[in-house]
């Protein structure tokens, strides 16, 4: 289905919720090193939340789902209209991804067209989803954690191109870290955690900077001004960390991410095999998991001894503070009421009449 453009700006309260994660982000650390904590995962932290899961198929995880729907265009108009927001949404996903997020649509691009003779043109596309960060299946025991609110939001990279997972970060949190933490876990409040990056968007850049200065002009040609130091230096750490190149998920992790990706495949929507496949995923990714996990995390339900240690170093943060912002559930339009009420009409039985 075709997403409505919204024409309408941001509100108020939008854009200061949008500085509110824009603060939160800044105030984790100030020693930029951070971002290359870990190699494969540069610009990472991991963030520690005591949580029960929800039902994907209840209705409280419709309500969070349909409430994210109303208020995503708005959050992306708002970003973008952020000053700081914007220019690192140009840096991440240029002109043309920034034109899209302005009327509220997902920024996307073609960065490759093939022309070959007697073919049909095809295009690479470049996808970006909104991803929350604590996941809408999941849910807090604190309950100070807004899963529908900026501060929960980052936009990642969702490039499919079928064996090549190297563009599709978003997936490959799922598959490596948020996945075989949640298959088969207890019922009672586990420690689950979450990937958060230290940055709106994942990757924040599409080129590689060598110092603030080429980082400048980069914004100046694209009509922005210098970002604040704290984001320039995190900018050039990561470039550092991914070679001074765009970041590329590792190859050995694309046949997990890849194996994500299957689960949402029309011929995998069968819920005997979907389960089979979400099973065999959690087992091959928890092996690779707990090289990054550390210890008393749960992995395909079992959790992690106290004697673990990950050979690969995530820092870890635990979020405590609940939003100060508050974001108001739009109201639908009235034309998607009076669908709605066409639709409820229809799907009515029709009365009988019945005789005096």
């Amino acid at each position: 289905m075709a997403q409505r453009e919204k024409t309408s700006p941001p509100g108020s309260e939008m854009i200061k919720a949008v500085s509110e994660m824009l603060r939160n982000l800044e105030e984790i650390s100030t020693d930029p090193s951070i971002i290359g904590s870990c190699p494969e995962l540069p610009g990472i932290v991991l963030d520690k939340v005591q949580a029960t899961l929800r039902d994907r198929d209840g209705a409280e995880y419709a309500d969070l789902n349909r409430d994210y729907n109303r208020l995503r265009a708005e959050y992306l108009q708002a970003l973008v209209a952020h000053p700081i927001g914007r220019g690192l949404a140009l840096l991440a996903v240029g002109s043309e991804g920034v034109a899209m997020m302005e009327i509220g649509r997902p920024p996307s691009s073609i960065s490759e067209v093939r022309l070959v003779q007697d073919k049909p043109t095809r295009g690479r596309k470049e996808s970006y989803n909104c991803h929350h960060i604590v996941p809408k299946g999941v849910r807090s025991v604190s309950d100070k954690i807004c899963v529908n609110h900026p501060t929960n939001f980052v936009i990642a990279k969702t490039t499919r191109r079928g064996r090549d997972q190297s563009q599709n970060p978003h997936h490959f949190w799922h598959s490596l870290l948020l996945h075989p933490q949640t298959h088969n876990a207890p019922d009672q409040p586990i420690p689950i955690y979450v990937v958060r990056p230290l940055f709106p968007f994942y990757p924040p850049i599409a080129q590689g900077y060598r110092s603030a200065e080429e980082l400048r002009k980069k914004l100046a040609t694209l009509g922005a001004p210098p970002l604040p130091e704290i984001w320039e230096k995190r900018i050039l750490e990561f470039s550092k960390a991914s070679n001074h190149r765009p970041y590329v998920v590792p190859k050995e992790f694309h046949e997990i991410t890849r194996m994500f990706g299957d689960l949402f495949k029309t011929e995998n929507k069968d819920a005997v095999t979907n389960q089979e496949l979400r099973a065999c995923l959690a087992e091959k990714a928890a092996k690779l998991a707990a090289e990054f996990l550390p210890a008393g995390a749960y992995l395909d339900g079992k959790q992690l001894p106290a004697n673990h240690k990950p050979k690969r170093i995530l820092p870890v943060i635990e979020t405590t503070n609940e939003p100060a912002t508050a974001v108001s559930k739009p109201v639908p339009s009235k034309n998607r009421k009076r669908k709605a009420q066409r639709q409820n009409a229809a799907a009515q039985p029709k009365s009988c009449q019945q005789a005096i």
